[in-house]
């Protein structure tokens, strides 16, 4: 509701205001995601502006996010693309947010593909639901396997492992790993 009403010097403003206050506490490293769903890529461009602006002192490192989904949000492959390309590092996503658990999975392979092709690392939001059946670290770890990304790939907010089954679980954290 808020992307309309943007604007990418309020970003950078409060971008700027908390990269200063993570220095001052001691953080000299930070990852953000950045949505690329909006069309405009507002802070996509407000962020690659802050980045530059922060590099003396801190190591400020972006991930391309759909936020809305990768196949959910129309056009938003395509703005990840152009993220890319002017100068965000790393792909992300996040497929629990797809339509259904196919185009969740689907949307991972893709995103793994593209980041492989690239030579990127991968950062995605997995599954943050309680619902025990959103297994999309499993996804993340097979294409992560399958495409020999071992060490580039993050998959993080797994809030859904809390509820899932023990015997699962004991079958997943060794992919994970």
């Amino acid at each position: 509701e808020l992307k309309p009403t943007l604007t990418q010097d309020a970003i950078v403003e409060r971008a700027l205001a908390y990269c200063d206050w993570a220095v001052g506490k001691g953080l000299l490293a930070i990852r953000s995601h950045v949505d690329v769903c909006d069309p405009r890529l507002l802070a996509v461009e407000a962020l690659l502006h802050v980045r530059a602006k922060v590099k003396p002192y801190l190591d400020l490192q972006l991930v391309a996010f759909p936020q809305d989904g990768v196949l959910r949000s129309v056009g938003a492959l395509d703005q990840l693309k152009r993220a890319l390309k002017l100068g965000v590092e790393v792909v992300g996503g996040i497929p629990h947010v797809e339509r259904t658990m196919a185009d969740g999975a689907e949307s991972v392979r893709i995103l793994c593909e593209l980041a492989a092709a690239e030579g990127r690392a991968v950062d995605m939001h997995c599954d943050e639901t309680d619902d025990p059946h959103s297994r999309h670290i499993e996804s993340l770890a097979a294409q992560t396997i399958r495409l020999g990304l071992q060490g580039r790939v993050t998959g993080s907010h797994l809030t859904s492992m809390h509820s899932m089954d023990n015997t699962y679980v004991s079958k997943l954290i060794p992919l994970m790993h």
